[in-house]
C-alpha cells in the first residue's frame, strides 16, 4: 500500500497580496502539523457509522444512489486532502477578494481520495454527505455520462502535472478541486482540464447571487432528524458533535 500526501486546503483571511502569501504560509503550518493517522481513523469510523445508518434505514439499497463502502482504508492508495468552504459570501462583490471567504470545512477536514497505481481515481469520501464513499463506478458517478467519469478519474494526475504547492476541495462550490501554485489559488476546470486563478473564475460569473448563496450547504441525510425546515444550512456553523478535527501534532 501507498499514501500519497496531497493536502487540499483552504483557511481563513485573505485581503491583499501580502495577507494570501501569509494564507499560504499557514496552509502549509495546518497540513504539516495535521494528525493523519487520527484522520484516516475517524473517516474508516465515520465511513462504518454512515454503513450502518444506511442499512437500518433503505431497505432497497441498490436503488439508492448512496451505498455502504465496505471499505478499508488502511488497504487502499489514498491521498489526504484538507476540505475547505466558502462562508459569509452573502455580501460578496466582484471586486472582493474571494480568499477571503475561504475556510476550513471542518464537517469535514480532511477527505480522502482512493486512487490506483497509475494516479487514477478510483473512489473520494465525503462527497455531498460525510461519511459517504462513492467508487467511480456506483450511482453516483454513473448518472454521470462516461467521458465526464473519465475526467473525474484523471483529476489528481492532471493536478499533479502542475506541480501545486497544496491542492484543495470545495464541496460547496461545486465540489470543485483546486490548488496553491506560485502564491495563487487555481480552480480544476473538469471541461477543460486545465486550472484558473480563483478571482478570474468567479468574476466571470454572470450571476453575483450564486456567489453570495454559496455559504450554504445541504444538511446530512444522516442528520435529517436534527433538522429544521430550509434543507441547507450556513457554512461555518457546523455543531460541534459533528467537527471532524483533531488538535495538531506540535
Amino acid at each position: 500500500m501507498r499514501i500519497y500526501f496531497l493536502i487540499l486546503s483552504g483557511i481563513f483571511y485573505a485581503g491583499s497580496l501580502c495577507s494570501q502569501h501569509k494564507i499560504i504560509n499557514q496552509l502549509k503550518d495546518f497540513s504539516a502539523n495535521s494528525n493523519l493517522v487520527w484522520y484516516e481513523q475517524k473517516i474508516q469510523q465515520d465511513l462504518n457509522k454512515y454503513d450502518k445508518w444506511l442499512k437500518n434505514s433503505y431497505k432497497n439499497l441498490t436503488s439508492h444512489t448512496y451505498k455502504p463502502a465496505d471499505i478499508d482504508l488502511q488497504k487502499e492508495n489514498k491521498i489526504f486532502a484538507l476540505a475547505v468552504a466558502l462562508a459569509n459570501t452573502e455580501n460578496y462583490d466582484f471586486k472582493d477578494d474571494i480568499y477571503d471567504y475561504l475556510i476550513i470545512d471542518s464537517l469535514r477536514t480532511f477527505i480522502i481520495v482512493c486512487v490506483d497505481d497509475k494516479m487514477n481515481v478510483t473512489g473520494i469520501t465525503d462527497l455531498e454527505e460525510p461519511g459517504g464513499f462513492h467508487r467511480l463506478d456506483d450511482l453516483f458517478f454513473c448518472s454521470r455520462t462516461k467521458e465526464r467519469r473519465n475526467r473525474i478519474r484523471k483529476i489528481i494526475k492532471n493536478i499533479n502535472k502542475e506541480k501545486p504547492d497544496l491542492i484543495l476541495y470545495c464541496e460547496n462550490w461545486l465540489g470543485a478541486f483546486l490548488y496553491i501554485k506560485n502564491e495563487k489559488i487555481y480552480i480544476y476546470n473538469l471541461k477543460t482540464r486545465s486550472g484558473r486563478e480563483f478571482n478570474e473564475y468567479v468574476r466571470e460569473s454572470p450571476n453575483v447571487n450564486f456567489i453570495q448563496r454559496s455559504n450554504e450547504m445541504l444538511w446530512p441525510y444522516s442528520k435529517e432528524k436534527e433538522r429544521k425546515g430550509s434543507i441547507y444550512r450556513l457554512t461555518g456553523h457546523t455543531p460541534l458533535h459533528e467537527v471532524r478535527l483533531c488538535p495538531p501534532l506540535n
